[in-house]
């Protein structure tokens, strides 16, 4: 856990807000600017991956170019030279990104689907004046200011204009469904790239759902190449013909018949926001391929069929043979069952893939699990068509006892349906403030304690010339504080104003267990033994305070050798007990009260009477 760390001595990391395959990103406070940011923190474990740490430095430097009222601001980059940890500090912004608004609430409406496109488009225009192509545009990456403006993040893998970008092995679920058809084969990539992952964004927006779905990435990415987008109006009907046309224009497969630049898209979104019509006279994809999504071989294309058939008569030259007759009725017959079942399976594919897309496939976007319990979350995996991954535990002070901290895949990340979904759930145990205890009695504070969860400590005994005898002057834990149920508060007792003169109780040695009890203690000096060093000794033990059942434990020393145990029972508050005991010579007696020694006192084998009162 990084929470409470600071980097840099300057960025106090004070929550995870959300997490990649290569970073973790913190809700943080600078605390030289007193003001909310976002830190990226790449994973402990890419530190030393020259690779990784070059692509993490290269966002940086990338997005430290851009200065767009669109585009999230980098403050700071560097390494804490404490950890070797890189960091990178962005402006924050507490709204929930696109993706989640997505989940919650799509199908958007139309027009906020083009005021949010037209305000990415806005920012990857002006990262593409100045040569940056983003690369990774997807709903995740779409952040809001509180005023509702839309900003874009996460200029994680962005490169200059005409550089490739393969799929990697590894890449990150979700990503796969927003990649351009050139990215994916590992082209060359340029702004009209980024204006078909913003085309896929904006289909997500007005269906609910990416242009393909498939069991995973690399398969998703391969339909990108040889598939053609289904129609959107078949999903949404309540999306215009308009806003279908700017769609297929941005998920045109060939760059040659895509939107040319951010500021041509621009143009058009411009007029679908203020209703006028649309120059229909650039490059648009056919009208069959606006209706019906076919699959495409890319090994070997398939001819279309003439738009018209003419069928003309064929002269008969020859009457021919009735065994040539029959041959080519039968032939004629099969080719004609062939093409007929051809004709129904082909039919019922193109029904199935035009009213059912995605069916054979389901994708599922995970829902948000953090701060759920875990039977919610099992029941809620359940609905959505995944499962409950592994479950582990760990302590957080800071969240409710058996609350779900994290969770992985994280909130929104697309996977196939069935897929498990980790989580770390909090096993925190709970907490209690510490209730005031000054000015009650040791009996009070043990009580208000118990009720808090809490344990009483050892007492010590102390002067006061202001706090009556037995009530408590201190506490070891300052009240309010919240601590974990079971923690001891150790307590200081007055004692009362001191003596002139004196130096304390005699015997007592300064602790003493909870309600201290008073002892008195003398010498029959008139008893007769066989031993003429024997005396009788009578010990009165009064329990004082108000806990009940006072466990309390006399024991001798005496010359007779060995510790002795004289009487172990409780006394209840008030009540007193009388000994007789008899020793040998020098004696020792301990008091012992709720397992701890309170008082001590030693008699000289003298025949003298002798008495102590402590």
């Amino acid at each position: 856990m990084m929470e409470g760390t600071v980097l840099a001595g300057r960025y106090r990391l004070e929550s995870e807000i959300g997490e990649g395959g290569l970073a973790i990103v913190y809700k943080a406070r600078d605390t030289v600017l007193e003001r909310p940011v976002a830190v990226k923190l790449l994973r402990a474990e890419f530190a030393s991956a020259p690779q990784v740490v070059a692509r993490f430095r290269r966002e940086a430097h990338a997005a430290a170019k851009l200065n767009h009222p669109n585009i999230i601001q980098i403050y700071d980059t560097g390494q804490d030279e404490d950890r070797g940890l890189y960091y990178l500090v962005m402006e924050y912004l507490g709204e929930p990104n696109l993706k989640r608004i997505i989940n919650e609430y799509a199908p958007l409406p139309g027009r906020k689907v083009i005021e949010v496109a037209t305000q990415c488009c806005r920012a990857l225009a002006y990262a593409h004046k100045i040569g940056l192509v983003h690369r990774d545009v997807k709903p995740h990456n779409i952040l809001f200011t509180d005023e509702g403006v839309a900003k874009l993040s996460d200029f994680g893998i962005a490169a200059a204009a005409g550089e490739t970008g393969t799929i990697a092995p590894g890449l990150v679920e979700g990503s796969a469904a927003y990649i351009s058809p050139e990215q994916a084969q590992g082209k060359p990539v340029g702004p009209q790239s980024d204006l078909y992952s913003l085309g896929c964004v904006m289909f997500e927006c007005y269906t609910g759902r990416p242009p393909f779905l498939g069991n995973n990435a690399a398969q998703v990415a391969a339909m990108h190449v040889h598939e053609r987008v289904p129609s959107p109006r078949l999903l949404n009907p309540a999306i215009t013909t308009q806003e279908e046309f700017v769609l297929q224009k941005a998920l045109a497969r060939e760059t040659s018949r895509r939107y040319r630049s951010a500021e041509e898209m621009l143009v058009d979104l411009n007029k679908l926001a203020s209703g006028e019509e649309l120059d229909r006279t650039g490059v648009m994809a056919r009208a069959e391929e606006r209706t019906m999504p076919l699959r495409v071989t890319p090994a070997a294309e398939v001819t279309p069929p003439p738009a018209a058939v003419t069928l003309r008569p064929t002269p008969i030259t020859a009457r021919p043979s009735a065994e040539r007759r029959d041959g080519s009725l039968v032939w004629g017959t099969i080719l004609a069952v062939v093409v007929a079942i051809i004709a129904l399976v082909a039919t019922a594919w193109l029904v199935k893939v035009a009213f059912y897309p995605g069916s054979s496939a389901k994708m599922i976007a995970t829902p948000s699990l953090v701060g759920h319990s875990e039977g919610n979350a099992r029941a809620e995996l359940t609905e959505a068509g995944l499962k409950l991954g592994s479950v582990t535990y760990r302590d957080d002070p800071n969240s409710p006892k058996g609350t779900i901290l994290s969770q992985t895949p994280t909130e929104g990340t697309t996977v196939a349906a069935g897929t498990p979904v980790s989580i770390i759930v909090n096993q925190g145990s709970e907490v209690a403030p510490v209730p005031d205890l000054v000015g009650a009695s040791l009996g009070d504070a043990q009580r208000m304690l118990q009720q808090a969860g809490l344990i009483l400590g050892k007492p010590t005994l102390a002067f006061s010339e202001t706090i009556p005898e037995g009530q408590v002057i201190d506490q070891s834990i300052k009240p309010g504080t919240r601590v974990e149920k079971g923690t001891q508060v150790a307590v200081t007792v007055s004692k009362g104003p001191q003596q002139p003169g004196g130096t304390g109780e005699p015997g007592v040695t300064g602790t003493t267990g909870p309600t201290p009890p008073k002892i008195s203690c003398t010498v029959d000096s008139t008893y007769q033994g066989s031993n003429p060093r024997e005396h009788r000794y009578q010990i009165t033990v009064t329990a004082t305070g108000d806990l009940k059942d006072q466990p309390i434990k006399v024991v001798k020393r005496d010359e007779s050798g060995g510790l002795k145990t004289v009487w172990d029972d409780r006394l209840q508050p008030g009540m007193s007990k009388r000994l007789s005991v008899v020793a040998q010579g020098n004696v020792d007696f301990q008091i012992y009260h709720e397992g701890t020694l309170a008082q001590e006192f030693h008699f000289p084998g003298t025949e003298e009477t002798t008495s102590g009162t402590p």
